[in-house]
């Protein structure tokens, strides 16, 4: 399901792109099978996913020329093309967290550390070369690593 702020930004993308109500839907409609609910298309779909709204979105970008809103050119078609963005921004957040923590090794040195030794055995050190596998496993044992580390509160 869409959050309220991806239908937001959807509603403003197609309004700067000069897309109206009856087109929107049409694009829903001809592009989207889980958008459909009791025989009508709706951006409310529970079933439409992010993957959809990046798919969506690529759609707007492209009738707008390529850019819409304040994304740089062709940001949402490649989001859609690559289908594990989302799981990389994820895991750097979790990273990122715990860097700033001390529970891991500033500027990205830790988490290449961590994909090198414990994820990748070795082969791989970065972020990007993760395959699916991987980026679930290493966002399954940031989670844990972070859970079992909790920072004391100061008083």
């Amino acid at each position: 399901m869409w959050t309220a702020k991806q239908k937001q930004l959807a509603a403003r993308a197609c309004l700067a792109a000069g897309i109206d109500d009856h087109t929107r839907r049409d694009v829903i409609l001809r592009n989207f099978c889980r958008a459909w609910v009791d025989g009508k298309i709706t951006s409310t779909a529970p079933r439409l996913s992010n993957q959809d709204f990046a798919a969506f979105m690529s759609i707007i970008e492209r009738y707008a020329g390529g850019k819409i809103l304040h994304f740089t050119a062709s940001y949402w078609e490649r989001c859609a093309i690559d289908v594990l963005h989302r799981m990389r921004y994820k895991a750097r957040r979790l990273a990122l967290d715990l860097e700033a923590k001390g529970k891991l090794a500033p500027d990205g040195v830790g988490l290449a550390g961590w994909i090198n030794k414990r994820v990748s055995g070795g082969e791989v050190n970065r972020l990007e070369d993760l395959d699916y596998h991987g980026l679930v496993a290493l966002i399954l044992q940031l989670s844990a690593y972070a859970r079992q580390r909790p920072v004391a509160a100061t008083a």
